[in-house]
Formats: C-alpha cells, sequence, structure tokens
C-alpha cells in the first residue's frame, strides 16, 4: 500500500472530491483525520473505521485557523504524527459566481477569495510545523483549470484559485530543505453537489452537451465531468512516493477538456 503507515489530514471530507480523498487514502494504509464543517465529515470517519482503516473527524471552518491547528492537533494527539495535508475545502461563491465582475459586492468577492485562498493557506501554515516535526511530507491543494484558464463569470473564483497555484509553487521552493513537497490538482467540472443550486450548473450543462452532440468532434470525447474519485487519486498520486520528483506543480486532470476548447474556437 501507498501510503501504508502514513497520517493525512483532508479538508472538506465530508462529501465529493474530499471524501473520495480520505476513502482513498485510507485504503492505501494511511491514518486520515477527516476534516470538514459538516457533521457529515464523522459519517466518513466511522465509514473508513468500519472497513477497516483508521480515521477520526475533526470539526473545521477553514476561516479559522484555530480548527486548523485543532485538526493538526488531533492528528498528532490520535495517531502520533503527520506527514500528508489535502487543502481541499472550497466554494463557487453560490450565484455569485456566475455573473460580471462589476456585479460582484464586496462581500461575495471577499468570502469566495476567504475560503479558497485564505482556506488553503491557513491550512498550510497550520500544519507545516507539524511535518517538520515527522521530518518531512507533501502537501496537496484542490485547485482548478480555472485558474490557468480563467473562466468567464467566474472572477472572483478563478482568482482564488490562481492564487493557490501560485502559493503552492512559492511554498515549495521556501519548504525543499524541510524535506515536504506542495503541489495542487486542477481539475475541470466535477460531478459532485458543489454547484448545486447555482446559476452555473445550467450553463455547464449546457455546454457539455453542445460538446457531446458534436459527434465528429474530440470534444465529444474529452468535455465531461469528473467523478470525485478520479480527482482523489491524483492527489493520491501526488503524495504518494511515486511522485518524488514532483513539486511546486498544477496538474491538470481535465478529462482535455481545455484542449477541446481549444479545438472547438480553432475549428470555427
Amino acid at each position: 500500500m501507498r501510503l501504508e503507515g502514513r497520517v493525512a489530514l483532508v479538508t472538506g471530507a465530508a462529501s465529493g472530491v474530499g471524501r473520495a480523498t480520505a476513502e482513498a487514502f485510507a485504503r492505501e494504509g494511511a491514518s486520515v483525520v477527516c476534516a470538514d464543517i459538516a457533521d457529515d465529515g464523522a459519517i466518513v470517519a466511522d465509514a473508513i473505521v468500519d472497513a477497516g482503516g483508521a480515521a477520526i473527524f475533526s470539526p473545521v471552518d477553514v476561516r479559522s485557523s484555530e480548527q486548523l491547528r485543532a485538526a493538526v492537533t488531533a492528528a498528532e494527539v490520535a495517531f502520533g504524527k503527520l506527514d500528508i495535508v489535502v487543502a481541499n475545502a472550497g466554494t463557487v461563491g453560490g450565484n455569485a459566481v456566475a455573473r460580471p465582475l462589476e456585479d460582484l459586492s464586496d462581500e461575495q468577492w471577499e468570502s469566495i477569495l476567504d475560503v479558497n485562498l485564505g482556506g488553503t493557506i491557513r491550512t498550510f501554515v497550520a500544519a507545516i510545523p507539524a511535518l517538520r516535526r515527522a521530518g518531512g511530507g507533501a502537501m496537496s491543494a484542490t485547485a482548478s483549470i480555472a485558474a490557468l484558464t480563467g473562466v468567464a463569470g467566474q472572477a472572483a473564483y478563478s482568482a482564488s484559485k490562481g492564487g493557490i497555484v501560485s502559493v503552492v509553487r512559492t511554498l515549495a521552493y521556501e519548504l525543499v530543505a524541510d524535506h515536504i513537497r506542495v503541489n495542487c490538482v486542477c481539475p475541470g467540472g466535477i460531478n459532485t453537489n458543489l454547484l448545486a443550486g447555482t446559476d452555473i450548473l445550467p450553463m455547464l450543462m449546457a455546454q457539455m452537451e453542445a460538446a457531446a452532440n458534436a459527434a465528429s468532434s474530440p470534444a465529444a470525447l474529452m468535455n465531461r465531468a469528473a467523478e470525485p474519485h478520479e480527482v482523489a487519486n491524483v492527489h493520491l498520486f501526488l503524495v504518494s512516493g511515486d511522485a518524488s520528483l514532483v513539486n511546486g506543480q498544477a496538474i491538470v486532470c481535465d478529462a482535455g477538456s481545455t484542449v477541446a476548447n481549444l479545438w472547438m474556437v480553432l475549428d470555427r
């Protein structure tokens, strides 16, 4: 097993990519701290234990440095150390995400940045001393292809995810002497409940349906939503020894949708 004897902290572990990541890590032998603002994180931890793994739940709002430090302490108390961190918790900001930048209020902009970028930074800051005590480790974050391409109507979300990429690259340099690798995953659309109730979901579905209807287009095969476990597998790779040479990288995992979208533009 790739993570035998390792201890991992995963934020946003109650659902979606976070849950899939916590479960994947446990299957590979890690003891997992399932951190989430939702109490359903306890259900995920209990399911891991019932399946023969080791896990605990830690209630965490990533806007709180105090709660994140408590989760790190919980990992060290329960399992003796902390080796792996995945900063996954995030938000699309509800309907604030699918509107022009000038229509965003200060509160909407600040809320998205505070959870996505601020939450990732606070997670890493809380965990770094523990990883140093463990002699090194690996950290990963969930960014987005929006960080690399930008997305119309998603200025705040794109900026928050772009910030994650920049922080990851900076920390990879800062922490290399501590034997701590830092990377991030840049998925495309993911089949989770994150977009439920937002006005961006119908727009994304219409785009994907249009691509699927173009039977002769590469986009028909490439523009699809990822399943949470597919993104979790990339996090698993990045924190495992298999990625020992991967540091400071933003790994795109979008089924080639950015390539497909470029193809559609060029074909017009």
